[in-house]
């Protein structure tokens, strides 16, 4: 498999959970402290938005809301414009600004898996779904994470809180939303 074709699975997986998120679950809470559901899917959207000006294809996407009256429709929108700029010849081999620095543009399709890996998760514990996400993808984004953080602490207020423990045995996705301080609310 190609980095686009995990960009794939991972936003066609997220793009299902927010289509079947029904009109009384987008203001449920999540393991964001701060982020109901549609604060979540909004995130994602505005992520997706920067994309471009990070490949240097677009201006910068403002802050604000990005899913409009029609959420689940906004958020595949912006799924396919994110797409359209990573499919761009020779973006995954040259350099890219991104607020981590100078990197090979394939580092915004990892962003991208692994923010869809986070908080597909999210979703899903929110809304009920199975939080048993992509596992070989899922796996293969803890070690990226759990290479990046190590042991470091993590700072106060950042978007990571402290690992907190999983079952030995649970799903590698489960076992990534732990490493990442997330907590289900929904289980």
């Amino acid at each position: 498999m190609t980095e686009l074709d995990d960009f794939d699975l991972a936003a066609s997986t997220v793009t299902g959970l927010v289509s079947a998120i029904g009109p009384d679950q987008w203001a449920r809470p999540t393991a964001c402290a701060d982020w109901d559901v549609r604060a979540v899917v909004n995130h994602l959207a505005h992520g997706n938005a920067k994309v471009a000006f990070w490949a240097g294809a677009g201006p910068p996407a403002p802050d604000g809301d990005h899913l409009g009256v029609s959420p689940a429709e906004a958020f595949a929108a912006s799924v396919a414009a994110a797409r359209a700029v990573l499919a761009e010849p020779r973006l995954l081999t040259r350099q890219v600004t991104t607020p981590l620095g100078e990197v090979p543009g394939v580092f915004l399709v990892h962003m991208r898996v692994n923010e869809y890996l986070a908080h597909g998760w999210d979703i899903a514990d929110a809304t009920g779904r199975p939080t048993d996400l992509l596992p070989d993808l899922a796996a293969r984004a803890l070690a990226q994470w759990r290479t990046r953080f190590g042991t470091a602490p993590r700072q106060p207020g950042g978007p990571f809180g402290p690992e907190v423990q999983a079952a030995p045995d649970a799903p590698a996705a489960d076992r990534l939303a732990a490493f990442l301080g997330r907590k289900a609310v929904n289980g």
